[in-house]
């Protein structure tokens, strides 16, 4: 039997590997990584522009996820209905631009185009209700943050909306939003806790 030589090829480098090349590499050869990563597509200029300039106006990206979202979760035919695709595009977002309240946004419309949906459409599948449930419960977490009070305050009234919309659909679908918002107090300021941020004192996000 005949031994396969070894080709002298290295897997493929671990990122400390790419770490201690670039510490023995001239600037001028980093830049030029940096730039051909730049090119390579819209999502890393995305991304370098969110880590080196996070002042960045991100609203015409915002935009276009949220058409993305909501055609996903709320398409023209039932059929079409993509939730896969649409937690992928807010992923997408969050990654790309560390921008917190664009993604509490896309996630705010992922559970209200879905509850559009239930109700045009009258979903009767059992994930799909889950889904919505689970990234409702992202959301909450991101808004429950005493950190977060000036978002809390800009989403509070379209959330209460959201859960008077819910109360009328199926599978206890209704109900998983209401106990959902309920137990983190967004229902009305005398649910919410003294340590909650609508009733709080603590410092607001930027």
């Amino acid at each position: 039997m005949n031994r396969q030589e070894p080709t002298g090829r290295r897997t493929t480098p671990t990122w400390t590997d790419i770490r201690r090349k670039l510490a023995q590499t001239d600037m001028d050869y980093v830049i030029g990584v940096v730039k051909a990563l730049f090119d390579f597509s819209k999502e890393n200029r995305t991304f370098l522009a969110s880590r080196l300039f996070p002042e960045t106006d991100w609203s015409a990206l915002l935009e276009k996820c949220r058409k993305q979202v909501r055609e996903a979760v709320f398409p023209v035919a039932p059929r079409q209905i993509r939730l896969g695709d649409a937690r992928k595009a807010i992923s997408a977002y969050k990654k790309a631009t560390s921008d917190l309240a664009g993604t509490a946004e896309l996630m705010l419309v992922y559970v209200e185009s879905g509850t559009e949906c239930a109700q045009s459409y009258g979903e009767d599948s059992d994930s799909f209700y889950n889904s919505l449930t689970s990234v409702m419960e992202e959301l909450l977490k991101i808004l429950c943050d005493e950190r977060n009070r000036r978002l809390f305050e800009r989403l509070r009234e379209r959330v209460c909306d959201l859960e008077r919309k819910a109360g009328d659909t199926g599978w206890g679908y209704g109900e998983r939003i209401s106990d959902r918002l309920a137990e983190a107090g967004l229902l009305d300021n005398e649910n919410a806790g003294p340590d909650h941020p609508a009733v709080s004192g603590t410092k607001p996000d930027g």
